[in-house]
């Protein structure tokens, strides 16, 4: 049964959190080919208003390339559902200066802005230490909203040939053709590692996929697993160790925090 049904003139509405997978170290690819594949999960179940979502990673050209990605296989797949793109300010280890904080905020605000994003879901200066307060929740809207005046929306990058919308290509399809009913595609694709979160625990994530982050702050395959990517994809033989995944996790703190380092 479909779940678009619509009551007093209201129009139901879902937002995917495919583009938030982890937080951080997840490539972009996969979560533009999740966020993509939620939404159109929820069209083919009757839902005609969605928002995609992705969250800012480390590499500002590499997450305008993805929100350039997200963009063109909404339109290729969701052509008559009324769509929006959402950018969720850093999810992962966040900066513990205030400083630091509300740099990395507007930094999330100038890429909402530049890839034509309808809006951004905030992060506070608090985000290291506590849960925030109102007064938090408001210099961080007041702080997005200043950086988001002085930035303008790009062109964008070219968005077929880009590593990015390749790789995600190649995800979504590969998922699509599993089976007609989207939510056994989906199944399927976890089972067989075809969708493969890396550092996922979850028991249905075959977890044989890996990421690292490169010498430009692109966020990469070190190891495919058995994803359907592209030659754009080039596995590392180079082992993560633990030692790397916590520098790894901790690369934007150290960014944007004072006297910290890449």
């Amino acid at each position: 049964e479909g779940a678009g049904g619509e009551g007093a003139g209201r129009l139901p509405h879902l937002e995917s959190f495919g583009g938030c997978m982890l937080g951080q170290l997840c490539p972009p690819s996969m979560l533009v080919a999740i966020s993509v594949l939620e939404g159109v999960f929820f069209a083919r179940h009757g839902l005609r208003s969605v928002s995609l979502s992705y969250a800012q990673q480390i590499s500002p050209a590499q997450d305008l390339e993805a929100m350039a990605a997200l963009r063109a296989l909404s339109d290729e797949l969701l052509p008559d559902v009324d769509r929006h793109l959402v950018v969720y300010a850093y999810m992962g280890v966040y900066p513990t200066s205030r400083s630091g904080a509300l740099a990395l905020l507007e930094a999330a605000a100038r890429l909402a802005v530049e890839s034509g994003a309808a809006r951004l879901i905030v992060k506070t200066a608090a985000e290291a230490h506590r849960i925030p307060t109102i007064a938090d929740n408001v210099e961080a809207l007041e702080t997005a909203a200043r950086a988001a005046r002085s930035a303008v929306r790009l062109p964008g990058p070219p968005v077929t040939g880009t590593e990015v919308y390749e790789e995600a290509h190649a995800l979504v399809h590969t998922v699509l053709g599993l089976h007609e009913d989207i939510g056994r595609a989906l199944l399927l694709a976890f089972r067989r590692g075809l969708l493969d979160i890396p550092f996922c625990l979850h028991p249905d994530n075959a977890g044989r996929a890996r990421s690292f982050i490169d010498t430009d702050g692109r966020l990469r395959w070190s190891d495919t697993g058995r994803l359907p990517l592209p030659g754009t994809a080039v596995a590392s033989a180079r082992r993560l160790t633990s030692a790397d995944l916590l520098t790894a996790l901790t690369r934007v703190q150290r960014t944007y925090d004072p006297g910290g380092t890449r």
